[in-house]
C-alpha cells in the first residue's frame, strides 16, 4: 500500500511542461539603457513608465493589448509634445533586451527532448517581432526554434500577474498546472502561478538558472 501511494504521488507530481518568462529569464533585461533612450526621445518620465515586470501608463496599455503600436507611437508623441518617429521608438524598446545566450537555448533544446516548453511573457509586438528574427539569439536563430508554443500579453489582452493570462494559456495549450514548472524573475508572477497550481522557480535577470532548474526537476 505504501509503495502504491508513493508511486501515485510521484506520478502526480511528474513535470511534463516547462513555461518560461522571456525578459529576465530567456533574455537579459537592460532597463536603464531603455530608460535612457526613451528620455533622449523626450519621454521625461520614462523611469516611472518602464517596469521590468509590468509597465505602467501607455507602456502598460501597449503590452496589455489595449492599444496598437501605431496608437502607442501617436499617444507617446502627444505625451512628449513632439512627433516621434516610430523607428526611433522601436529602437528604444529593443534596447531593453539582449540576445539570448547560446548556453540557455542549447539547454532548452535538451529539455525539449523530455518536456513541452512554452513562453508566457508580458510583451509587445515591437519586441516580439525582434524575437522572431535571428537577432533574438547569439546562435542567430529565432525564438520559435526553441519552443512548442508562445503566449504574449498584447495578444491575450491581459498581463501578469493577473490570473487570466495564465488561464488563457492553460485553456489553449491544454497543460495541467500541477504537471508544469513555471520560471519567472517576478515574484508576484510566481505567486499567481503558484495559486493556480504550478510548480514555480524564481530566476534572476542576468544569471544562469540551469542548475536551479535541474535541481527542481530532480526533486519532483
Amino acid at each position: 500500500m505504501i509503495k502504491r501511494y508513493l508511486a501515485l504521488r510521484f506520478f502526480m507530481t511528474m513535470i511534463k511542461n516547462i513555461v518560461f518568462d522571456m525578459g529576465g529569464v530567456l533574455v537579459d533585461i537592460s532597463r536603464e539603457r531603455s530608460v535612457r533612450q526613451f528620455k533622449a526621445l523626450g519621454v521625461s518620465d520614462a523611469s516611472d513608465l518602464i517596469n521590468p515586470y509590468s509597465h505602467n501608463g501607455l507602456f502598460g496599455s501597449l503590452e496589455n493589448g489595449d492599444i496598437t503600436t501605431l496608437e502607442f507611437c501617436r499617444l507617446l508623441s502627444d505625451h512628449c509634445g513632439k512627433e516621434l518617429h516610430p523607428d526611433a521608438i522601436r529602437e528604444a524598446w529593443k534596447s531593453m533586451v539582449n540576445p539570448a545566450p547560446v548556453y540557455k537555448l542549447d539547454y532548452i533544446l535538451e529539455l525539449r527532448k523530455q518536456y513541452k516548453c512554452y513562453v508566457l511573457s508580458n510583451n509587445n509586438d515591437m519586441i516580439v517581432e525582434w524575437a522572431k528574427t535571428s537577432d533574438f539569439s547569439e546562435a542567430r536563430r529565432p525564438i520559435s526554434d526553441y519552443f512548442d508554443r508562445m503566449y504574449f500579453s498584447y495578444e491575450l489582452k491581459c498581463m501578469k500577474p493577473h490570473p487570466e493570462i495564465f488561464r488563457k494559456m492553460i485553456a489553449d495549450s491544454g497543460i495541467i498546472p500541477s504537471d508544469s514548472l513555471y520560471i519567472d524573475d517576478g515574484i508576484q508572477h510566481l505567486e499567481t502561478a503558484r495559486s493556480l497550481g504550478f510548480v514555480t522557480l524564481l530566476a534572476e535577470n542576468g544569471k544562469d538558472w540551469r542548475a536551479d532548474v535541474d535541481r527542481c526537476l530532480k526533486q519532483l
